[in-house]
């Protein structure tokens, strides 16, 4: 089926859903945001759909959305269904993960190989590059005792084998029944639950990860408030999320890589999510800094504005000007983490008294 006709079919009216007040504030005060928007990331999700901004806090979402009865039909293309495949790739990448796993040992404490240790002192003065390791391990705290940690959202599961090269015990829960049985390939326990729902036991986790997850549930809330629930007392919540307050959304609109209708149901900038942590119990809110990413997010907004598959190996490269763009966007960021494309968090579970 072409991708027209897809975006031209209507979503089943029965399995949809009015959302009329903010899902992060509860306020009915909105603007329409963007309208007519359409999947044009994975097209395969027929409908149209509007975006609305709370005029309070700032979060943007659907309505009307698919309801949980529905919303799996929106996923029934998705990157999660694919085996994770980070094994290095000729001599330089060979060369590049030597560096890489030697910064890690230093940095993390552990013990990956083959790793040079002259890593942790050419990463560290590479700053960017610094800044994409540490994320792609989610800034797991050094320690010679790691402990058990769940990614919740763990599609293939590839951070999942991260963690346990890193040292630690852990777990992964996703609602995608074919995620689920590429993660165990992993070697992790891994069960099939959502958001409330997750069926992880209570106070038992020193670490819950959710990356990019939040926006793709229905109450961010309720969702947070499970996260809270299964940390010990102490433990710790990471999160990465598209911002609404990005340089990319700012330039792109409609057509921005973040937006991805109608798998993102709410959309956060920095002010809301935190508000959103504090709602549900958590303390010590922390920004992370992001990797640079305004390259990656202008190249898929750019061949989404253009009707282009936003993946395509064969596609166009960015042009120079939106290449200078991205660096000069990214060196912004760096100074100001509100207008990064990704929200990065951290946020504590408090010890009782």
């Amino acid at each position: 089926m072409d991708h027209k006709h897809k975006e031209n079919q209507p979503w089943p009216q029965e399995g949809l859903e009015r959302v009329e007040r903010c899902p992060i504030c509860d306020d009915v005060s909105r603007t329409l945001l963007h309208s007519g928007l359409t999947d044009k990331v994975f097209f395969c999700a027929p409908g149209r759909w509007s975006l609305y901004q709370c005029r309070t806090c700032g979060a943007a979402y659907l309505d009307p959305r698919p309801n949980p009865a529905t919303i799996a039909m929106a996923y029934s293309t998705y990157f999660t269904h694919e085996e994770g495949d980070d094994a290095p790739k000729g001599k330089f990448a060979h060369f590049k993960r030597r560096l890489r796993n030697g910064y890690l040992n230093a940095r993390y404490l552990a013990d990956l190989q083959p790793a040079w240790k002259i890593g942790r002192w050419v990463v560290y003065f590479l700053p960017q590059k610094r800044n994409q390791i540490d994320e792609s391990v989610r800034h797991l705290p050094a320690t010679r005792k790691p402990g058990v940690l769940a990614d919740i959202g763990c599609g293939n599961g590839q951070f999942l084998g991260t963690a346990m090269q890193l040292g630690w015990d852990a777990w992964g829960v996703d609602l995608d029944p074919i995620a689920v049985e590429t993660a165990r390939k992993t070697g992790a326990t891994v069960i099939q639950g959502g958001f409330p729902d997750t069926g992880l036991p209570s106070a038992y986790f020193d670490i819950v990860t959710l990356s990019h997850v939040i926006e793709h549930v229905h109450d961010p809330l309720a969702a947070l408030k499970e996260a809270f629930r299964v940390l010990k007392p102490g433990g710790h919540i990471w999160l990465a999320t598209p911002n609404m307050e990005s340089f990319g959304h700012a330039r792109f609109g409609a057509n921005w890589r973040g937006l991805e209708p109608p798998r993102h149901l709410v959309l956060f900038n920095s002010n809301n999510l935190k508000k959103a942590l504090d709602g549900a119990g958590f303390i010590d809110t922390e920004h992370k800094d992001c990797p640079a990413q305004a390259a990656g997010f202008f190249q898929c907004s750019l061949r989404i504005s253009c009707g282009q598959d936003p993946y395509d190996v064969n596609a166009n490269t960015l042009p120079l000007t939106l290449r200078i763009a991205a660096k000069i966007l990214d060196f912004k960021a760096a100074v100001a983490p509100s207008r990064c494309e990704t929200i990065i968090m951290t946020a504590k579970r408090p010890e009782p008294d």
